[in-house]
C-alpha cells in the first residue's frame, strides 16, 4: 500500500540519505581521462572552492565531473580534439553526503538547485577555466522538497535524523505530526485474497509503524479507506485499487 505523499517520495526515488541518482545503469567501468586538481566553482552568490574538476569516460560516453567531500555531480559531454568540451543533457549522476554540519548540507543541495535550475556554473582553476550550464527540472523539483522538509523539522531533532539511515517519507510524517488530526488523501494498494479475506463493501485499515532513529519516538500511521471495496477491484485472486480515498492518522510511540 502506498499513500499520494509516499509516492510522490518513491517516483522521484528519494529514499534515504545519502541522496543519490545516476542515469547510468553500469558505472563501475570508468576510466580516468584527464584532472584538473582543484577547481574553484561559483553559481551566482554560491562558491564552492576545494572541489576537483575531471573528466572520465564510462560506458564509452565522456562525463565531467566535480566533486567535494560533501557531494559530486558529473554530466555527459562532448570531448573536442583540443581538449575543450561541451555539455550533452543526456545523462548525469550526482550524490550528497550525509554530513555532520546541517549548514553545509543545505548549503549543497541549494547549489544544485542553482545548477539544475539552469544557472551557469563558473569554473575557476589553474588548469581549467570557463562556464558549463545544465538543466533539470525533475531533479529541481526533488531537491526543492528535501529542503522544504528538513527546514521543517524541529532544530533540536535535525542534526541526529539526518545523520541516522531515517527513510525521507518518516521525516515527511514527522514534519505532518501534530498539524493534522487527520489528513485526507489517497491510497494505491494490491492485496492477496489468499492470505486475507476481503469482500465487497468492505473497507481497509492499515497500520504502520515508521522507526526514526535519533529520535525519541516512533511513529505509527493508520490509514483506512473510506470508500469501500467495489466488485471490479476483486480479482481472481487478489484485490487491486487505484487513488481509492483514505483518512491517514499519525501517532506518536514512545521508545522504550
Amino acid at each position: 500500500m502506498e499513500s499520494a505523499l509516499e509516492i510522490r517520495y518513491s517516483s522521484l526515488k528519494l529514499d534515504r540519505l545519502p541522496l543519490e541518482f545516476s542515469t547510468i545503469k553500469n558505472m563501475e567501468d570508468s576510466n580516468l581521462i584527464r584532472t584538473f586538481g582543484v577547481t574553484e566553482l561559483k553559481v551566482n552568490d554560491l562558491h564552492l572552492k576545494e572541489c576537483h574538476g575531471k573528466i572520465l569516460e564510462i560506458n564509452r560516453k565522456k562525463y565531467f565531473e566535480m566533486k567535494n567531500r560533501e557531494f559530486k555531480l558529473g554530466i555527459e559531454i562532448e570531448l573536442k580534439e583540443d581538449g575543450s568540451f561541451n555539455p550533452i543533457l543526456n545523462n548525469y549522476y550526482y550524490k550528497v553526503y550525509k554530513a555532520n554540519n546541517l549548514k553545509r548540507f543545505i548549503f549543497n543541495i541549494r547549489f544544485l538547485k542553482e545548477v539544475f535550475v539552469g544557472n551557469s556554473v563558473e569554473l575557476i582553476g589553474k588548469l581549467l577555466t570557463g562556464r558549463v550550464s545544465f538543466e533539470n527540472r525533475i531533479e529541481l523539483m526533488k531537491l526543492d522538497l528535501l529542503e522544504k522538509e528538513i527546514l521543517g523539522l524541529e532544530e533540536i531533532h535535525k542534526e541526529k535524523l539526518l545523520q541516522e539511515e531515517n527513510s525521507l517519507y518518516s521525516l515527511a510524517l514527522l514534519n505532518l505530526l501534530d498539524k493534522d488530526n487527520i489528513i485526507k488523501s489517497w491510497v494505491n494498494f494490491r492485496c492477496d485474497l489468499n492470505s486475507l479475506d476481503i469482500k465487497e463493501g468492505d473497507t481497509i485499515e492499515v497500520e504502520r509503524l515508521h522507526i526514526l532513529k535519533g529520535n525519541d519516538f516512533n511513529i505509527k500511521e493508520k490509514i483506512v479507506t473510506t470508500l469501500p471495496i467495489e466488485a471490479r477491484e476483486l480479482k481472481m485472486d487478489r484485490v487491486v485499487a487505484y487513488r481509492k480515498n483514505c483518512e491517514i492518522s499519525l501517532e506518536k510511540i514512545s521508545r522504550k
